[in-house]
């Protein structure tokens, strides 16, 4: 029997997405292995480090451990890299109760306000977002193309196996509205207009009561998902506001666009996980110099 589960996985010391093409192969290999374990997905965020689903399964990590190993596959071959990614561990929340699965969707498709990646939860284009209701809501951003299966074969993995409905864009990824649950996904929330109240309320003591009304248990809250420390979620609350969001910021992908780009090729270096300790510093101190950037984003940019 199916139950809802909500499912992340994490990378805090190294990004796990370098450009677009790396946003657009996880979302193909997510697509092929819910799939291929029967795993229903409503909800997903794709974070620079970390990645969140809300998904409903029998086997739920056998589909988290599935696209972990095949997304890793795909980045190690690409950037000369090598080992696992990320932290060892899967984390996988069941979630009961009307209101805690909103919650948990919630909590999701915000992810991109909370971490400051976007000055609105509809702003963040690498999540399910900007799907729910897109008729009503009017900011969809994809658009299937016509495609012959060879076509859409030649974008995958050798072997893969698809639905022959399933719909991809011009840049040679899956729609979500072709592989994912939307309608149901809409259902928790009824109406496009409690959507969007959901998507730009702010947490409050609100969301917790709500979940009460369920007794199934624990309130699912963001503490509890993004698995963060008080000052951690201290910001991520601070985020909701939308204030101190600044469109000048560069965000990890900018930063990896940046060294991959335009610094590795003046080094004739490939990839960061080719780079000397030496090229590294000197990279390191370009970017802190160039752009102030915080240690810690240029050392997960780098690869460290």
């Amino acid at each position: 029997m199916k139950e809802s589960y909500h499912l992340c996985f994490t990378s805090h010391d190294e990004v796990m997405f370098r450009d677009a093409e790396d946003h657009g192969m996880f979302v193909n290999l997510m697509a092929l292995r819910a799939f291929a374990t029967d795993t229903e997905l409503l909800a997903d965020a794709e974070m620079s480090t970390h990645f969140h689903a809300v998904v409903f399964a029998e086997a739920p990590m056998l589909f988290a451990s599935a696209l972990r190993m095949s997304y890793t596959k795909y980045f190690n071959h690409k950037y000369d890299r090598v080992g696992r990614m990320g932290q060892k561990y899967t984390f996988s929340l069941k979630i009961v109760g009307f209101n805690h699965q909103m919650a948990a969707m919630s909590y999701v498709l915000r992810n991109g306000l909370h971490h400051g990646a976007a000055p609105t939860a509809l702003g963040y284009p690498y999540c399910a977002v900007r799907e729910l209701f897109a008729k009503d809501v009017g900011c969809s951003s994809e658009k299937a193309i016509m495609l012959s299966r060879a076509d859409i074969a030649a974008y995958l993995p050798r072997y893969s196996e698809f639905p022959d409905h399933w719909q991809m864009n011009e840049s040679g990824v899956f729609t979500r509205q072709s592989f994912m649950e939307i309608r149901r996904a809409e259902q928790y929330y009824g109406t496009a207009r409690n959507y969007l109240y959901q998507m730009n309320r702010l947490t409050d003591e609100s969301w917790k009561q709500e979940q009460l009304q369920d007794n199934t248990g624990q309130p699912v809250t963001l503490s509890m998902l993004e698995k963060a420390d008080e000052k951690s979620v201290a910001q991520m609350l601070n985020n909701e506001h939308g204030r101190n969001f600044r469109h000048s910021g560069l965000q990890d992908l900018d930063v990896c666009r940046l060294i991959d780009n335009d610094l590795l090729p003046s080094l004739g270096v490939p990839s960061v996980y080719l780079l000397t300790d030496n090229q590294r510093q000197r990279i390191s101190r370009l970017l802190w110099a160039e752009f102030r950037l915080p240690e810690h984003q240029i050392r997960r940019c780098l690869g460290f």
